[in-house]
């Protein structure tokens, strides 16, 4: 069972995104699979949301109690390929170390692959180094500067390529905030000379490492502090006896440079006929002009935010 179905996933999800609405993590039929899903005022079956990146469907022994029916879902994990026998299919890559002897094996791997580009990182780090000092991997840094300078260089990044900062959004620290306090959230940094270069903010769950937000200081992406931290990441996961490191959605340029397998994401069951005609028309805008759909992105961001000041305005003249 895997993160995204978790009991400690699904309930902070229920607690932040579904607050004062009654929640419960039921299985749902759809097709022949089932999925362990929310379920928000009774009938609501939630398959998609912003951290939610994407479905296992459970085993036969995973499944227990009362299975309710739903339509449809995508990004459902419909098999396992090797990163190098993608097409145009939607992926998922990950790092499976059981392919590997020892991380020693795997980074002879990506020196094979990408010899003057691994190496060119090499160098970097080195220049990282002897320009600002000494580089200190933290798996699990709660230090007080790590959210603020991920807000500001992941909003930075997200606003200069057109696309919603999320962290406009309160509920994105609060829901980050409740896995934290329940153990559920690792944020592994790099830093050079004690200053903060690079983060990564995501979770370990049943033996995969994997996350949602991976950014660093753009005043040193000459650097790369990205790959100093990535690799460091990979070696711990290995030494950690991790079954894999996971990517999590999207077949970045990065991602496919160090994965070794993907997680082939499809579409599941029938949706409605409002809800086709709606993905429809927004894999269309995405495809033909994906500047209007980062426009419609953020118009649904802003339109949600004035909702809860308004909801909130009313709670606060009602008290």
């Amino acid at each position: 069972m895997n993160f995204f179905a978790s009991s400690g996933f699904l309930d902070a999800t229920a607690a932040v995104y579904f607050k004062d609405r009654p929640a419960t993590i039921e299985n749902v039929r759809i097709g022949d699979d089932v999925l362990r899903l929310l379920v928000v005022d009774g009938k609501k079956i939630i398959t998609r949301l912003l951290f939610l990146d994407y479905h296992e469907p459970l085993a036969a022994g995973e499944i227990a109690g009362p299975v309710r029916s739903g339509l449809f879902a995508d990004r459902v994990s419909r098999g396992v390929i090797d990163v190098d026998d993608r097409s145009d299919q939607e992926l998922a890559p990950f790092v499976d170390w059981s392919r590997f002897n020892g991380f020693d094996h795997y980074y002879d791997r990506l020196l094979q692959r990408h010899h003057g580009l691994m190496r060119d990182r090499e160098r970097r780090g080195r220049a990282l180094v002897s320009r600002f000092g000494n580089l200190t991997f933290t798996l699990d840094d709660r230090s007080e500067d790590v959210l603020p300078l991920v807000r500001q260089w992941k909003g930075g990044q997200l606003r200069s390529i057109g696309l919603p900062d999320f962290f406009t959004d309160p509920r994105t620290l609060a829901f980050f905030d409740h896995l934290q306090q329940r153990g559920l959230l690792t944020t592994s940094t790099l830093r050079a000379g004690g200053r903060l270069v690079s983060a990564w903010i995501g979770f370990i769950h049943q033996g995969a490492w994997s996350g949602w937000i991976f950014t660093y200081d753009p005043a040193l992406k000459k650097y790369s502090p990205g790959h100093q931290l990535l690799v460091r990441m990979l070696d711990a996961s290995y030494q950690l006896g991790h079954r894999e490191f996971d990517f999590s959605i999207g077949a970045q340029d990065y991602k496919l440079l160090y994965a070794s397998h993907g997680r082939v994401l499809a579409k599941i069951g029938n949706p409605s006929a409002v809800r086709a005609t709606m993905m429809f028309a927004r894999d269309a805008l995405l495809q033909r002009r994906p500047d209007l759909f980062a426009a419609a992105l953020r118009g649904k961001w802003a339109l949600q935010a004035a909702k809860r000041r308004l909801s909130l305005a009313i709670a606060m003249r009602q008290s």
